[in-house]
């Protein structure tokens, strides 16, 4: 007999983008496609974080999306940016692709790239990692999250800051499904920090990411959750601006109310906007998201 609390029905998903503050290029992207949701934050790189998380998503969407029909991206994902660069080398939109180009063919065939997250996270660290062969291009680390999906079992791998939440049918509180890698969090896994005292490592030191893994040895993580009827999960390229407990509330009402996820996602892009004046627009987040909810049969 089947189990009640797991859904027979597809998961319905959709992505989202916070991009508040305005800056010059927005370094973070999501993308989706039958079975696979992915987030990505180009993190450092000065305004060329943007060129990393493109890298990321497109690689995972082409490896483990299983038809292109439907396939969606947003952020660096989705375009190039007009305007990017350093101060003093400022570089335009035909750069950026041919940049792009010039790095993404260091895959070799995508399509031989075996079928397993972490060994792709593991071509992708090599192909950021080599970045700066192409273009004086330094210091880019990329965050990622992705998940493949199979009927209600999800499968997903972590590295950098991001976040996976599950909010289980009924729950009014999220589940942390990763550990986000900064220093003081994941230490205890770093060689070089082991014996220093917790209490003298800084917080939110980002140490860990795709083009780095090398150097830190916290690793790639994984995470494998069967999701009930009802259950929500919230990827995000790295915390968002709004509180999680209000993220939590906001995705209770409207699961609880039938709301579609379109919708929500719009709600929460609103909500990120508004957490700051405009005077105060530089301490925004850019924040990618995806939503995946398991519908009740």
């Amino acid at each position: 007999m089947a189990d009640p609390t797991t859904s027979a029905l597809p998961l319905a998903s959709t992505l989202g983008l916070c991009d508040s503050r305005g800056s010059r290029t927005v370094d973070v992207g999501a993308g989706a496609g039958e079975g696979l949701l992915v987030v990505a934050d180009g993190m450092g790189g000065h305004c060329t974080g943007w060129l990393g998380a493109r890298l990321a998503v497109r690689a995972l969407v082409q490896v483990f999306a299983s038809a292109d029909e439907g396939v969606r991206f947003v952020g660096a994902a989705d375009g190039f940016p007009d305007d990017w660069g350093w101060a003093g080398a400022m570089q335009s939109r035909r750069a950026a692709e041919r940049v792009y180009e010039a790095c993404a063919a260091d895959f070799g065939d995508v399509s031989t790239l075996p079928r397993d997250l972490a060994a792709v996270f593991s071509e992708i660290d090599r192909v950021v990692a080599n970045v700066p062969t192409h273009d004086r291009i330094h210091g880019l680390l990329v965050g990622c999250i992705a998940v493949t999906i199979e009927g209600a079992r999800v499968r997903g791998t972590h590295v950098g800051i991001g976040r996976a939440l599950l909010l289980r049918a009924g729950a009014r509180h999220f589940e942390s499904l990763v550990v986000e890698h900064y220093m003081h969090l994941v230490a205890d896994r770093m060689p070089q920090t082991r014996d220093i005292d917790p209490s003298q490592i800084p917080l939110n030191i980002i140490v860990n990411g795709l083009g780095g893994l090398l150097h830190t040895g916290v690793g790639i993580d994984r995470f494998d959750v069967e999701l009930g009827a009802g259950d929500l999960l919230l990827l995000c390229s790295r915390q968002m601006d709004i509180p999680e407990d209000e993220i939590a509330r906001i995705a209770r009402a409207a699961v609880d109310d039938g709301v579609p996820l379109d919708e929500l996602a719009r709600t929460l892009e609103r909500r990120s906007a508004s957490m700051f004046d405009p005077s105060e627009a530089h301490r925004a987040q850019d924040v990618a998201f995806a939503i995946a909810l398991s519908p009740k049969p």
